[in-house]
């Protein structure tokens, strides 16, 4: 965040301190199905995961030359590589019969990529390499049968990548989100924490967590809310969404620093979440693995120096095992379990739930477009 719109936000919550979030009263309300129709999850996985740019790595997760990490964007297996100096993003399958090269999990590092199932080895620039008994092709073309690249930018620090199109990440971000992330200096942190949460809900139940501010005083009571005044602003920045939480002490605070007296926290469309602590940020990407299931990634990143590892070590705990799994989780989960009883034909959203009414706009939007191109192509 520039040092002006640091002001900006600033004089914003100051003018709400004395009376907290003032909202006009509104009532609207989202279908249930869209957490448990599969039509609804294939439109998504269509319009949202193949063709928005979406961070899939930090770089601090691609340390070195030869480093792979192997990830999904949606219902799509990927392959991050460093080559050299610049990181690529492959379809994760093989050529010859589309086995994954490799598996998920934590990174490794490489001089070449061997598929696990007959052998045939690639570069890390995705050039098709060797195949073990050559002979029995007829007329291989190695060079039409290297590895399938994906467009990706790297870009504040994060790899993103775009499964149909190029990618354009500032014009994703726009001008504002764009200029946000550079003021945080987001390359300089590093991974310091990670953990994967097997979540059986729908996706986009995890972004409504995050999308509003109306949960904190009775989900959180016993963990982030003594934390935080009532007092918070939401910001279109279309398709993104953009939240500022004041912090407890930003009452005192005779010049309210960003990242010690708010909270600024965002939702990246079309499934990331930034949440900025006053020593560490907390990156969620929600991957989803079914209509009703979710795998939620939590990293921490943090930058040299900014706290000792023991404190980002007991921050990263608190924040993942208590107030993501116990609470927000959890209420996924059993938001989900009840909806498929059917006991809701619509869920309502108030005034203070203003981002999760943003965030479902722009993912309607988003598939509108996607059935109008489809039909003009068709």
């Amino acid at each position: 965040m520039q040092p002006e719109t640091r002001v900006e936000v600033v004089r914003r919550l100051r003018a709400l301190l004395p009376r907290g979030v003032e909202v006009p009263p509104r009532t609207t309300s989202l279908s249930v199905s869209r957490y448990l129709d599969r039509r609804e999850h294939d439109a998504e996985l269509r319009a949202l995961f193949r063709r928005y740019p979406t961070v899939v790595a930090h770089a601090s997760e691609l340390p070195e030359p030869g480093w792979c990490v192997a990830t999904r964007l949606g219902d799509v297996p990927l392959l991050l590589v460093r080559d050299g100096e610049r990181a690529r993003v492959f379809l994760n399958a093989c050529r010859h019969r589309g086995a994954e090269l490799l598996r998920p999990g934590a990174g490794c590092r490489r001089k070449s990529l061997v598929c696990p199932y007959h052998a045939w080895t690639y570069g890390l620039d995705g050039a098709l390499l060797g195949v073990p008994r050559e002979d029995t092709f007829a007329a291989l073309d190695r060079d039409a049968l290297g590895l399938v690249e994906v467009a990706a930018e790297r870009r504040h620090g994060f790899l993103w990548a775009c499964l149909e199109g190029p990618v354009d990440v500032r014009a994703h971000l726009g001008p504002a989100l764009d200029d946000d992330l550079a003021g945080f200096g987001l390359a300089e942190h590093a991974r310091v924490g990670s953990r994967e949460h097997d979540v059986r809900a729908n996706w986009k139940l995890l972004m409504d967590a995050f999308a509003e501010g109306y949960h904190v005083r009775s989900l959180h009571r016993d963990s982030l809310a003594r934390y935080f005044l009532e007092v918070s602003l939401t910001d279109d920045l279309n398709p993104h969404v953009r939240h500022v939480g004041a912090r407890a002490s930003f009452r005192d605070a005779e010049v309210p620093d960003i990242r010690r007296d708010t909270t600024p926290f965002y939702n990246l469309f079309p499934n990331s979440i930034l949440v900025l602590h006053p020593n560490s940020i907390s990156w969620v990407t929600l991957q989803p693995e079914g209509v009703g299931r979710t795998r939620f990634v939590h990293r921490m990143l943090a930058r040299p120096g900014d706290a000792d590892a023991a404190a980002l070590e007991r921050s990263f705990a608190f924040i993942d095992e208590q107030v993501f799994a116990r609470e927000d989780l959890a209420t996924a989960e059993s938001i989900q379990r009840a909806l498929a009883t059917g006991a809701n034909d619509h869920v309502l959203l108030g005034a203070q739930e203003e981002g999760m009414r943003l965030f479902h706009r722009n993912r309607d939007r988003a598939i509108a477009r996607e059935l109008e191109t489809s039909r003009e192509s068709g």
